[in-house]
């Protein structure tokens, strides 16, 4: 990839996890991510599809997951613990684009194991 596609990829996904984080400021619990889920879902969707093609795989998993868990809120599943992973996840997100080289292990294990337990 060119540098110029890094550069405005990144400013890209750094303004998804903006998003994100607003949003999820003004949460307090499951039911506000259940209202906000449409919303949130067209940021993680951009991040998942965006992420991988500059390099940021892991992003792109977490937040793959992360979609895939919103996607089935909006179709009226009740997901309880959403709100933990996804601010248990947030701090993740940001620091991989920030951190070159940032070990998301931890948090992608977290998200696997919580989406496999959804399904």
């Amino acid at each position: 990839m060119s540098d110029e596609f890094i550069k405005i990829a990144t400013a890209e996904i750094n303004e998804e996890i903006s998003a994100i984080s607003s949003i999820l400021n003004s949460c307090a619990a499951n039911e506000d991510v259940f209202q906000n889920s449409k919303e949130l879902q067209s940021h993680t969707h951009k991040i998942k599809g965006l992420a991988p093609m500059m390099g940021q795989e892991e992003l792109g998993s977490i937040c793959s997951m992360l979609d895939a868990m919103l996607k089935q809120i909006n179709d009226g599943k009740k997901i309880e613990g959403i709100y933990d992973i996804f601010t248990e996840s947030l701090p993740f997100m940001k620091n991989s684009m920030s951190e070159p080289g940032y070990d998301m292990t931890s948090i992608i294990d977290k998200v696997t194991n919580f989406s496999s337990n959804v399904k």
